[in-house]
């Protein structure tokens, strides 16, 4: 049985009644300036280990709940591993420092899980194998798929957020001449084909030197934009980034780009299965431009770092998982398309480089030096991306790189989703992007 929007419309996480829920945050708060919520979750995993593997099919489900109560932009938080009014009403005593705070426990019931759909999974290996050899290419792979499924609901203490599904994949494919590894929105042909051409090109490069000479002109590939976009514009405009070195909302008109350079964050956007309407603190998503015309317009964030500066707007907040507080990050990353003509962005860069794909990217939030690995790139020749080169690596400043970006293409594609794992703390992203070129790097 497939699993359909409707159908998981109608899988909400909780089946009983919230309003008794609502009732017992409402007599928490001690005075107006507290604000009481409390995150339900529950987890599942369907893996599917390589061939070789004994018990190749591995099922693990958890669920619990959280309860935290924001004062003066600081949180406090308890948390349990099971969904339970015993646990509700523990958690409303450990934050609140009062035994019985809510009263006799409430009933609570969750809804049942997804069909759990395996025949999927198993087709993934021969798909991803068909789409390598329509390359002409052929090598042993050792493939783990996984499917992830995640719901959340957020209560406040007068209202209930709509209860959050999200389900995407993700691979591991490992060669004999490295790793790749990443995420996607379904199993089907178009999301498969991009993989199979980078285990492809990493076959053809395999062995290669890394390249070590910075070209005057670098052209990149929508996934490896997504990726230079996450860590120079996404990552370096969180709210908590950002008070690393400063206030936040100090940066809001800055110039960081040229005029075309657009990008927003929606999680709404996101591809199906994976969009959501409101964060992990049940607060309404937005479309929010973090850079438009080049100039930094809204930083991430979320109630807390909201709370403490007025220009910032909350709406961006993850978490990764109810035992830690949440934080303003990206979901879904879109850098708007410009009207040059994709081909355009080669023209007179013979020479250059053409990289379609990071498999890492880091920021150093003190400094705002960044560090983009690619495993491998392909020379540019007079009418586009020849030669196979081996690994590349990019050492720039963020302002130094969105600086570079000359131009933007015209044909925006899915790209870069990813695991971000800023702070050890592991989430899903997801981005749109179309080509861009850089000139002038150092």
């Amino acid at each position: 049985m497939e699993t359909t929007p409707t159908d998981r419309q109608s899988n909400a996480l909780l089946a009983s009644e919230v309003t008794k829920l609502t009732d017992s945050l409402t007599r928490l708060p001690d005075h107006p300036g507290q604000r009481t919520e409390a995150f339900f979750e529950r987890l599942e995993t369907a893996e599917l280990l390589p061939k070789r593997s004994h018990d190749r099919l591995r099922l693990r489900r958890e669920q619990g709940l959280s309860v935290r109560r924001i004062e003066a932009g600081s949180s406090r938080l308890a948390s349990a591993d099971t969904i339970s009014g015993h646990a509700f009403a523990s958690c409303c005593d450990r934050v609140t420092g009062t035994a019985g705070s809510i009263g006799p426990p409430p009933r609570i019931r969750t809804g049942r899980w997804p069909p759990l759909r395996i025949a999927e999974i198993e087709r993934a290996e021969r798909q991803l194998g068909r789409a390598v050899n329509r390359r002409r290419a052929g090598f042993p792979m050792d493939v783990t798929v996984r499917r992830h499924r995640r719901q959340v609901q957020v209560i406040h203490g007068h209202m209930s957020a709509p209860s959050q599904f999200e389900e995407y994949f993700s691979l591991r494919v490992e060669t004999p001449w490295g790793v790749w590894g990443g995420l996607l929105p379904s199993l089907a042909d178009e999301d498969l084909d991009p993989v199979a051409t980078c285990l492809v090109d990493r076959l053809r490069s395999r062995n290669l030197p890394e390249h070590s000479n910075m070209p005057r002109v670098i052209v990149l590939g929508p996934c490896a934009a997504a990726v230079m976009l996450h860590e120079v514009v996404a990552h370096t405009l969180e709210a908590d980034t950002l008070a690393l070195t400063g206030a936040p909302e100090s940066v809001v008109g800055l110039k960081l780009g040229k005029d075309d350079l657009d990008v927003i964050d929606d999680p709404r956007l996101a591809p199906d299965g994976c969009g959501r309407f409101s964060d992990d603190e049940g607060t309404t998503v937005i479309a929010r431009w973090l850079l438009r015309g080049g100039r930094v317009r809204q930083p991430l964030a979320d109630l807390c770092w909201a709370g403490r500066y007025q220009r910032l707007i909350p709406g961006a907040a993850r978490r990764a998982s109810r035992h830690v507080l949440p934080g303003p990050r990206t979901t879904h990353l879109e850098l708007l398309p410009s009207d040059t003509p994709e081909a355009d962005l080669f023209h007179e860069a013979a020479g250059g480089l053409y990289i379609g794909e990071f498999e890492s990217g880091t920021l150093n939030p003190f400094d705002g030096g960044c560090v983009l690995r690619a495993p491998c790139a392909r020379r540019l020749g007079a009418s586009g991306p020849v030669e196979f080169v081996g690994p590349v690596e990019l050492r720039s400043r963020t302002v130094d790189l969105l600086a570079a970006v000359t131009a933007v293409g015209d044909r925006p594609l899915a790209a870069g989703a990813g695991w971000c794992a800023k702070d050890g703390a592991l989430l899903p992203v997801w981005a749109r992007s179309p080509s861009v070129r850089l000139e002038g790097l150092d």
